[in-house]
């Protein structure tokens, strides 16, 4: 009994030497860029680290707050760009995919077209089942290379 009252007390005091140290470590080194957020670091943000870690001039560090303000701005119009074209490369394969339902409508017999439509809404030949009938989730290349490396999914 005095055995196993002296081993919980020592793993007790162990714990919390460690819980109290955690702490301390965490103080040690400053957060990584973005590490308190999602998404870039501010400019600010940028600008007070350099100028902590590079002993910046305050000439320097304006220097660096207009060049940075700059970067941001293009950035965020790169960033605006792609996103418009993503948009619009989804609404010409949505317009595609619509053609070719279309082109399929027409060669299925009444009874054919039921069970294509079935197929499409269970997730059938044509998309993996996804629970928004996208697929599973896993593209074809990642299938080939699990299955050509022996990893295949057993279900």
């Amino acid at each position: 009994m005095t055995s196993r009252l002296t081993h919980g007390l020592i793993g007790l005091l162990l714990v919390g030497t460690c819980a109290s140290a955690i702490p301390a470590l965490a103080q040690q080194r400053p957060p990584a860029y973005g590490a308190d957020r999602r998404g870039p670091p501010s400019v600010d943000g940028r600008v007070q680290r350099m100028t902590t870690d590079l002993d910046l001039s305050a000439e320097q560090a304006t220097r660096v707050r207009l060049l940075l303000t700059a970067e941001r701005r293009q950035a965020d119009s790169v960033l605006a760009q792609r996103a418009r074209q993503q948009d619009a490369g989804r609404e010409a394969m949505m317009a595609v995919r619509s053609g070719t339902e279309k082109s399929l409508a027409a060669i299925f017999t009444p009874e054919q077209r039921t069970r294509h439509d079935a197929m499409r809404a269970r997730g059938g030949p044509e998309g993996r089942g996804g629970r928004d009938g996208r697929g599973s989730g896993r593209g074809d290349d990642e299938r080939r290379r699990s299955d050509r490396d022996g990893r295949r999914d057993r279900r």
